[in-house]
């Protein structure tokens, strides 16, 4: 999919409705621009709260994936009614 667009005088563009569709962008989103070459790509980025970056790092989502595997084999510990409970069982 390409399309041509001309330059403002404040040296914005437009990016055309198709394509903010296809990759789902709405206005007030981030757009990366980055210099390949004799070429600019633009590149949808979401910002992240710092105080939420540690969810993002591959440690904690590969942590994140081995815990979804354990669920879905049944790996889990049983449901507690009290605290007390779960702390026997981990005793155990």
């Amino acid at each position: 999919m390409t399309t041509v667009m001309k330059i403002s005088p404040q040296g914005q563009i437009r990016i055309p409705r198709k394509f903010m569709a296809t990759l789902g962008l709405e206005a007030g989103d981030y757009i990366e621009a980055l210099l390949e070459g004799d070429h600019i790509a633009l590149k949808p980025r979401k910002l992240i709260d710092p105080s939420q970056g540690w969810y993002w790092t591959k440690e904690w989502q590969e942590a994140e994936k081995e815990v979804d595997g354990e669920v879905e084999r049944g790996e889990v510990s049983p449901t507690f009614q009290k605290a007390e409970e779960g702390m026997e069982w981990l005793k155990k």
